[in-house]
């Protein structure tokens, strides 16, 4: 086997295991995949959704799935480039905020960038719309109690 191939494949694992982290809220394995200076622009595409930092990511997406009363991650498939150092990724994500409300399932696309080390440095979320919004407190912004930042 190549060492193309090998880091090819540690790339993908990379990905792999950044997802199945996000899943079953191991944030060790999701830590374990990310650069220091990750940066997450999430489904609203503005500066109070996008997160900047691998600590701060860690804080906000724990906070959010730990207040959640539901919250699920599947991993559909995911492509690499060529040269690895780019990964595009479905999923689909279903929560319920609280016990009484509905539970909500939206489909996402995932487009992200990875580091000379192999470790994620930016996720970019494009989302179809679901038949509602998702609650405002999962923002960054909300979750990480910041000043909201105008776009």
């Amino acid at each position: 086997m190549s060492d193309q191939t090998t880091n090819l494949q540690e790339r993908r694992r990379t990905v792999e295991n950044f997802w199945q982290g996000v899943d079953t809220h191991d944030w060790d394995l999701v830590a374990s995949t990310l650069a220091e200076d990750f940066v997450r622009v999430g489904m609203r595409d503005n500066a109070e959704d996008t997160c900047r930092g691998k600590d701060a990511y860690l804080k906000f997406v724990s906070t959010v799935t730990g207040r959640m009363a539901q919250h699920e991650l599947r991993s559909r498939f995911t492509f690499l480039s060529e040269d690895g150092r780019y990964a595009f990724n479905e999923a689909i994500e279903s929560i319920r905020p609280t016990p009484e409300d509905e539970l909500l399932v939206m489909r996402f696309a995932n487009y992200l960038e990875l580091d000379d080390d192999g470790l994620i440095v930016r996720l970019d979320i494009f989302w179809k719309t679901p038949p509602h919004m998702p609650p405002d407190w999962i923002t960054v912004d909300a979750t990480l109690e910041r000043e909201p930042h105008a776009d």
